[in-house]
């Protein structure tokens, strides 16, 4: 069987809490011993390669996990929801030790939003044998990685690129890749076919000011991705390639919940870069399956899906 994408990266399970306050608040601060109510709780699936996956299959792709979760409740959660969303798990990594990894979303009323994280199995994402431990596929996509040994992952995984030029990689580094420098990360990034950053990722990987993403783009462009893209939150997004710089501004939308944002608008480019090959078309379904997502709580949630692409307009706005 060969996939038309698949996944590589992190999977947790999320909890997310409304506070209920009398006056908004722009901090938190809890006391010891004090009891802290609850307005609203939600229970969700997260982490960048179960995102993705899930925002790709939406739109009818064959797709599959490469993620570690343990032998837990929470594990059986995060596999039983790709399972309904149709994402293959047959490639899932068990950790019979380690407890799957959690995050803990604390909304303050009126305030900033606070997460817990515990990366639990997923610092223990092994492949050793690229070939069995991967399915064949057309794309491979690779998101936030943690760990100590996440170096050999990477290697593990781009070395299916080196031997076979027709594989594709699409890349959302995480903050202990981008930490590293370009230096380290050179090799790579010559082979990545998608490489997709914030605008804060983007900052800190180029050297350059925030403030100045032409000077980003033309920086981070040199050193080798085919296609690079950067998203600004409220400001919209960014494409180049070697012909153009396109540029999408965000969609209007009610913003509910901002978790899992980035990895819609990532599953909602690479959706549109595989239907259509036109960058115009992915950045502005990348755009819109964001602010899909946004609007509701959980970052699966709210995603666009195949019967979306016959009623949404795709012409860049």
């Amino acid at each position: 069987m060969k996939y038309d994408v698949v996944t590589i990266g992190g999977a947790v399970r999320d909890f997310t809490f409304y506070l209920e306050s009398e006056k908004d608040s722009k901090s938190i601060c809890f006391l010891p011993g004090t009891k802290i109510n609850i307005k609203e709780a939600y229970f969700t699936t997260g982490g960048g390669a179960c995102n993705v996956a899930v925002g790709l299959a939406n739109f009818g792709f064959k797709v599959a996990v490469v993620i570690r979760v343990g032998k837990d409740h929470s594990g059986q959660a995060i596999l039983e929801r790709l399972k309904e969303k149709k994402v293959d798990t047959r490639f899932v990594q068990i950790d019979e030790k380690i407890h799957t990894g959690i995050s803990l979303i604390i909304h303050p009323k009126g305030g900033e939003r606070i997460i817990l994280t515990y990366r639990g199995a997923n610092d223990n994402l092994k492949i050793t044998n690229p070939k069995t431990q991967i399915p064949n596929s057309n794309w491979i996509y690779i998101a936030s990685l943690s760990g100590k040994n996440w170096e050999k992952l990477l290697n593990k995984i781009f070395s299916l690129k080196f031997k076979n030029l027709d594989l594709k990689i699409a890349w959302n580094p995480g903050i202990l890749q981008i930490q590293k420098g370009k230096e380290k990360l050179a090799r790579f990034l010559k082979n990545t076919e998608v490489l997709i950053l914030n605008r804060y990722e983007s900052a800190i990987l180029s050297g350059k000011s925030e403030k100045n993403i032409p000077l980003i783009l033309k920086s981070l462009y040199q050193l080798g991705p085919k296609i690079l893209v950067i998203t600004c939150g409220k400001d919209g997004a960014f494409v180049m390639d070697k012909d153009n710089i396109i540029y999408q501004p965000a969609h209007p939308t009610k913003v509910i919940d901002t978790t899992g944002a980035g990895d819609s608008f990532s599953s909602g480019f690479l959706a549109g870069l595989i239907l259509f090959n036109n960058l115009k078309k992915a950045l502005r379904l990348g755009i819109l399956n964001s602010a899909a997502n946004l609007n509701k709580i959980g970052a699966q949630e709210g995603l666009l899906t195949k019967k979306d692409l016959n009623t949404i307009e795709l012409r860049a706005q």
